[in-house]
């Protein structure tokens, strides 16, 4: 019976990353998969493989990140619901519990960044180039999310390139990554874009495949031909937003300007530690920032440009108003400790055919820690549950087949 709940558990996750994004419901796949390792955890009923020390302070981490959330909602007496959302970082647990244990192949994982970059790239060039007016996304209107996840694709994609594939292999993968990295440049994040380029420097410091002198030019070469040709040509509106974030950065110096995305998020900024500074240790509790912000304006301490937002769009931040100085430090370990996992094991003498997993949650993760400087990452239930889905599904493939290698 496992042997079936693992082909399954398989096809879902060669789908399940295009399917998130282009299906309104593309979260089920994730609930399915949870649905399916439940069953096989107690199929197997065998809890003799000892979980190694970098998976206690994985599963550590996941579980003190919504504990201190929760315990910091009760002290305040929030709602119920201010902790759905963190929730998921517990639910996905099993999923991990199962995988380690699985015969999951690692190649799947492969094939649906594969898959989704290639989806992805042709949902976003077709509209933009072609005249198409409906986009298939589900996420259409927030092109930051598009944008994030097209990112995390194309950067991941570039360091799956090795010598010991095939140059076909590396012919698909290099255009997975080329339409990947389309679809954030064309989905307009500015701030993705950023935590792209920071996140594709910190991976091939780190060289995972150890790709050698010719396959790191071409990588080079790939991330110039790109940002090029997002600059040059109109469709993607490159130029536009970077001398629109330029404008909006000097009207805020100049003249304070606060009604535009950048001057709002100065603003907001400047109001999170104004906050902060009187709450440091536990924050004002979840969902309570627009409330103490608004209190700010009263006193004309902020301006009232920004009296609508719910969160100061700086996970950080976030964090830091809502759950203090405690709530930062376990998310610094939550982001740190994954870090720490991919990063270590990539200076090991492992066979690079088991590095795949770890290849995609750190470049996972670091889209998260840049992109979570001009955003609240866990602000919202899907970029969390792709988080802490496939964070967990890479880790869980990857200790199995460490296990069995």
């Amino acid at each position: 019976m496992n042997f079936y709940i693992d082909k399954l558990i398989s096809f879902l996750i060669l789908i399940g990353i295009t399917l998130f994004l282009i299906v309104p419901k593309g979260g089920l796949v994730i609930l399915a998969i949870l649905f399916l390792s439940i069953i096989g955890l107690y199929l197997k009923n065998d809890f003799k493989k000892k979980l190694e020390n970098w998976e206690k302070f994985f599963l550590i981490s996941f579980i003190s990140y919504f504990l201190i959330i929760t315990l910091n909602n009760f002290y305040f007496q929030g709602n119920i619901r201010d902790i759905d959302t963190e929730s998921r970082f517990i639910l996905v647990i099993p999923i991990y519990m199962y995988l380690r244990k699985s015969n999951v192949d690692f190649k799947f994982i492969e094939f649906a960044i594969i898959l989704a970059s290639f989806v992805y790239g042709m949902i976003s060039i077709l509209p933009a180039f072609f005249g198409i007016s409906h986009s298939l996304f589900q996420f259409a209107k927030h092109t930051g999310i598009v944008s994030l996840y097209g990112a995390t694709l194309g950067v991941t994609s570039l360091f799956l390139l090795n010598n010991n594939k095939t140059i076909f292999h590396n012919s698909i993968i290099l255009i997975a990554a080329l339409l990947g990295l389309a679809t954030s440049i064309i989905g307009g994040g500015r701030g993705v874009w950023i935590a792209a380029f920071l996140s594709f420097i910190t991976l091939f410091y780190f060289n995972p495949l150890r790709q050698k002198n010719l396959e790191r030019t071409l990588v080079i070469f790939v991330i110039s031909l790109v940002v090029l040709m997002g600059y040059l040509l109109p469709q993607t509106n490159v130029k536009l937003r970077t001398d629109l974030a330029k404008n909006e950065l000097v009207n805020f110096v100049e003249n304070h300007a606060t009604g535009t995305s950048i001057g709002a998020r100065l603003e907001m900024w400047k109001s999170s530690f104004l906050i902060s500074k009187d709450n440091l240790i536990f924050g004002i509790g979840e969902g309570n920032f627009k409330e103490k912000n608004n209190e700010l304006i009263k006193e004309d301490l902020i301006h009232k440009d920004v009296s609508r937002f719910n969160h100061p769009h700086n996970e950080y931040l976030t964090t830091l108003v809502e759950q203090g100085l405690l709530g930062l430090i376990f998310l610094i370990f939550l982001f740190s400790n994954i870090l720490s996992t991919c990063f270590s094991n990539f200076r090991k003498n492992l066979d690079t055919n088991i590095l795949t997993p770890l290849i995609f949650a750190s470049s996972i993760t670091l889209h998260y820690i840049f992109y979570s400087l001009s955003n609240g990452v866990f602000d919202h239930q899907n970029t969390t549950l792709f988080f802490v889905s496939y964070i967990s599904i890479a880790l869980g493939v990857f200790a199995s087949r460490r296990a069995n290698s």
